[in-house]
């Protein structure tokens, strides 16, 4: 805000809320009391699409008018007060807003009921639309307390942070639902909805309820019983009770993010609340899962104690994606959700890292640090890795400790990056500043290259980037290396050592046979073993497996980011994953898979031909192992495994896998249920082998599915045909009949699609505007789908065409930015397999 934060605070704001669900607007009044430590003559707050009609402020009790005048471009409402005045400041103000459709504010969202359509209203105030319901400072630091009322028809419902404190009938067939006051809290959690909603509550703990639409209330258990658990296990780790008194799971149709942590209404998507035994495959449910426990993390990092400044919003989503998964993990250890947590954070994370046109985990800026598909794999993803890496370093106990002692300080306050290394020191009397300093406020991440010299091991640092630079990088890490030392009798042992210069050496013992440098994949860096007699013998502990899963999945994974980057050729790269042939454990299989996949929708002529022949050869002997009917019991690795291969036995045409898919299409199409874990995979082979009737089918069971997750998986196949004539009825249909929410589901799903990658650049030209009117979340995962892979045909001319829109619309900079670095990546990396298997 422009005035100084000691000057004039908010310290309560009472807002009235009268929603037209008819009209899609809704009447405003606010009263604010604000709290001045010096004469102020002027009061500044936040208001975006919000008409004012009054302003007043009492005096001697009395209510005089002041002058307002609203800068619309800065999103200020500026107030002149009759005098000047301090100590507490009382201001009403009269405003009208328009319940908008771009999910964002106080937004309407569709439900079908039936043949009938209903609209609910909802809010979405993260980081910085609280100001288009009603005039705030809109910043984390300004916390307050709130009432909120609602005036509302009699058969709608309320919900909103607080439990509902009394409800009064009004006249006109209206009721006043009015809720308690809040604890201090910032405005981006503040939430209100109103809808048909139903309230079901958890037998077990009545604090944790969930309040759905219509229909949903089976589906809805699940997620209210997982949501009782992670309660349960924040409550007893963080030592500190859950502050408020109930705790709701909304599931909204329209809703851009996966979900939003508003203290006490935390809002989902309905396919990561809602659990359809029929159509929910495992990985969706232990996405449910990850979900849930990520928003109830956030009830303490980010609720409870909230980022001072939206710079440090990685103390919010970096503790919450990495718990989540500590969450799920400590319920259902069985799952091995770690393996995903490699392979769905760490692996993009590090990926993302790789490019120039990267940021910092601590992103510095303004006000504003917008979440999009260039910084969350930075800000969720890469902080979560960094998190797993300091607790390797500090020690379990410590950690939980220096979390508690955090939380305990800062409760219902702000904080910085600061106070949290702060706490970790003493609790562990170990340099944590220093060490997390490098990790967080630096952007990139190092390869630490490894050669062994006799009885030691030269160890050296640089940046790692996918593409040369003109000038290296002057950047040093203070790296946490774990080693796992191999002796000649099979034997192992672990060395850990701080490695923060450019270059250091290891003493090894004269029985050394091997080494594995990042032991078990707990440090964000990258490894080129340049000794190719240690990463021979890897790659025989590879094939016989006394090489842990894990390590053998991170040793693939660096090796093909060495390749990309062009350190090693690409033929040495598919020569290694020989030792890979008679992998059996689903984490390594599923990552040379999807880099062969990557490879063949880049390559061209022979290179994509031996490609090809590799990727079938890899997939041939997975499936092998899989087999194509879910068991009883399997592991869930297994399971998720299966869905993948079977959408690329398709575009190998792996006869007889995808014969067995047909066979299960075919009883779809006649109306019979298949398991849900292969339901997926069934559905993409079905559309890449269909025809019109496959297409007709598919958009008749979308659009009469009862649940969001057969939705999707309809979408997903609708991007998987493989003939032409159907691919661009598919892109009309996306464009007229899919809501927008999901528009980029089919569409990523073309670009990864060879037979629809030809299409896409095209569609995407003749589309732009359109695309670009919908919400921001959405068209730039659109662009980061499309661009990489999709634009390879003609990537001067999508280049240019960028370079001119980022001068006519920069507000999607960062996933243009991205987008066309990995379009130079892939444009590289097509002429050097041209030119290695010329």
């Amino acid at each position: 805000m422009p005035q100084p934060e000691h000057a004039v605070q908010a310290q309560y704001y009472q807002v009235t809320i009268s929603p037209d669900i008819a009209r899609l607007d809704f009447a405003g009044n606010l009263y604010v009391v604000f709290q001045a430590g010096e004469p102020v003559s002027r009061i500044r707050l936040n208001s975006l699409d919000l008409a004012i009609r009054q302003c007043e402020c009492r005096m001697a009790e009395k209510w005089i008018p002041c002058r307002f005048a609203m800068d619309p471009e800065n999103e200020i409402l500026e107030m002149d007060l009759p005098s000047a005045l301090e100590g507490p400041i009382e201001i009403r103000i009269d405003y009208y807003g328009r319940i908008n459709q771009q999910m964002a504010g106080f937004y309407r969202s569709a439900h079908r009921r039936g043949e009938q359509t209903e609209i609910i209203a909802v809010t979405q105030f993260q980081e910085s639309d609280a100001r288009r319901a009603f005039p705030c400072m809109d910043h984390p630091r300004f916390k307050a307390r709130f009432d909120i009322s609602l005036l509302i028809d009699r058969d709608m419902a309320a919900v909103s942070n607080m439990p509902i404190s009394f409800e009064t009938h009004e006249n006109g067939g209206k009721k006043r639902v009015v809720f308690e006051k809040t604890p201090v809290m910032s405005t981006y959690l503040l939430f209100f909805g109103v809808g048909p909603f139903c309230r079901i509550t958890d037998e077990l703990d009545r604090r944790v309820r969930a309040a759905v639409l219509p229909g949903m209330e089976s589906a809805v258990q699940y997620g209210l019983a997982f949501a009782r658990k992670a309660l349960n296990y924040c409550e007893t780790y963080y030592r500190i009770a859950y502050p408020l008194p109930k705790l709701d799971l909304i599931a909204v149709p329209d809703f851009a993010f996966g979900a939003m942590e508003n203290w006490g209404a935390i809002t989902f998507r309905e396919n990561l609340l809602l659990y359809d035994p029929q159509h929910t495959a495992v990985d969706e449910e232990e996405r449910i899962c990850e979900v849930i426990a990520h928003e109830i993390v956030h009830q303490w990092f980010g609720n409870l104690v909230t980022p001072e400044d939206w710079k440090f919003l990685w103390l919010n989503e970096s503790f919450a994606t990495y718990f989540a998964y500590r969450v799920v993990d400590a319920y259902h250890p069985d799952w091995k959700v770690w393996d995903e947590f490699l392979e769905s954070q760490t692996a993009p994370a590090i990926a993302r890292d790789g490019l120039s046109e990267t940021t910092s985990i601590e992103i510095p800026g303004g006000s504003h640090v917008v979440i999009n598909s260039a910084t969350a794999p930075i800000i969720y993803s890469k902080g979560g890795s960094i998190l797993r890496q300091i607790e390797g370093y500090v020690g379990g106990e410590e950690f939980q400790g220096a979390l508690q002692n955090f939380l305990s300080a800062h409760s219902y306050g702000c904080a910085g990056s600061t106070d949290l290394w702060d706490s970790m020191e003493s609790e562990s009397g170990l340099p944590v500043r220093h060490i997390m300093k490098g990790w967080i406020t630096q952007p990139g991440h190092p390869l630490v290259c490894a050669e062994r010299r006799g009885q030691s091991i030269l160890l050296t640092q640089q940046r790692f980037t996918y593409l040369p630079v003109s000038a290296p990088y002057d950047q040093t890490w203070p790296i946490p290396v774990s080693m796992r030392i191999y002796d000649e009798n099979g034997a192992s042992r672990e060395k850990n050592i701080i490695f923060e210069s450019p270059e250091t050496e290891v003493k090894l013992d004269p029985d050394v046979r091997a080494y594995k440098i990042n032991a078990m994949h707990t440090g964000f860096y990258r490894v080129w073993y340049q000794d190719p007699h240690n990463l021979e013998r890897l790659g025989e502990m590879t094939a016989d497996g006394t090489l842990p899963e894990i390590d053998r999945w991170g040793l693939e994974n660096d090796l093909f980011a060495l390749a990309v980057s062009n350190r090693i050729p690409l033929t040495a790269y598919l020569d290694f994953l020989r030792y890979f042939e008679t992998e059996a454990a689903a984490l390594p299989i599923s990552g040379k898979m999807g880099h062969l996949h990557d490879l063949m929708l880049i390559t061209e002529s022979r290179a994509r031909k031996t490609v090809s022949a590799a990727a079938a050869m890899h997939l041939t002997a997975a499936l092998n192992r899989v087999g194509h009917e879910p068991e009883a019991g399997e592991p869930h690795g297994k399971s998720r495994l299966r869905n993948l291969l079977f959408w690329q036995a398709a575009l190998h045409n792996i006869k007889g896998t995808v014969e067995a898919a047909q066979v299960r299409f075919e009883q779809l199409q006649g109306g019979r249920e298949i398991p849900p874990d292969i339901l997926r995979g069934v559905m993409q082979v079905g559309a890449h082998t269909g025809d019109e009737k496959t297409f007709s089918w598919l958009v008749e069971r979308m659009e009469t599915a009862k649940s969001e997750q057969d939705r999707i998986n309809c979408l997903r196949a609708l991007g998987c045909f493989s003939d032409p004539g159907l691919i661009q009825q598919a892109l009309s249909y996306i464009m007229e009949k899919v809501p927008e929410r999901n528009k980029f589901i089919p569409i990523a799903q073309m670009a990864r699609n060879p037979a629809a990658v030809g299409h896409m650049w095209g569609w995407y030209v003749n589309h732009a505007d359109a695309l670009k009117s919908i919400h921001p979340i959405i068209y730039e995962r659109i662009i980061a789908a499309i661009v990489p892979v999709c634009g390879l045909e003609q990537a001067e001319s999508v280049t240019a065409w960028f370079e001119a829109e980022l001068r006519q619309n920069p507000q999607a900079k960062d996933a243009i930015r991205m987008s066309l670095e990995k379009l130079d990546i892939n444009h590289r990396l097509r002429r050097q397999a041209a030119a290695s298997f010329a």
